[in-house]
């Protein structure tokens, strides 16, 4: 009858000293420090136009697919790659230059004005089978939301090319891990 009730007290006292214990436990917070978007959008080129139309210089739009990585290095500073990949065919007049299907490839460095928006610059390559050639990047993000870490990013950016420039709206998803 001894053993009994010592084994009887011994379970209540590590069935009362878990619940002590366990009372203490906080539960961890993560902070995500890696980033990475899928992004759908147009670039609108100035001088850009349809390829069968070498006369007009009245503005060319190409559908783009971007995907982008980001790290965070401190609270407001992140650094990352963005590649976007344009869709098209077509020709700067001005330049005397034909683009298809250009892979866009900036390393930039992105600063959070709020919770929600930032901007960014960066440099890199626009490799093209015509002719490759530096970009600069410059743009803003709004990310809103949407739970479990996912978040709904709209950009517009615009690329400094040499003798010509592109702008760029588009929407992406990205998930924060």
């Amino acid at each position: 009858m001894a053993a009994k009730s010592s084994l009887l007290l011994w379970f209540f006292f590590l069935f009362l000293a878990g619940t002590v214990f366990a009372q203490g436990l906080v539960p961890l917070k993560l902070d995500p420090k890696n980033r990475a978007v899928f992004s759908l959008g147009y670039n609108f080129i100035p001088k850009g136009t349809k390829l069968g139309n070498r006369e007009a210089e009245d503005g060319f739009f190409v559908p783009t697919v971007g995907f982008d990585y980001f790290r965070k290095l401190h609270a407001r500073w992140e650094i990352g790659l963005m590649w976007d990949w344009e869709l098209d065919h077509y020709f700067i007049k001005s330049e005397d230059l034909e683009r298809e299907r250009a892979m866009i490839f900036t390393l930039v460095g992105n600063f959070k004005l709020t919770e929600k928006w930032a901007v960014f610059a960066g440099l890199g390559p626009e490799l093209e089978e015509h002719r490759n050639q530096a970009v600069f990047r410059i743009g803003t993000e709004y990310a809103m939301v949407m739970g479990n870490n996912w978040k709904f990013v709209p950009a517009l950016s615009c690329d400094l090319k040499n003798g010509y420039s592109t702008w760029s709206a588009s929407v992406g998803f990205g998930k924060f891990f």
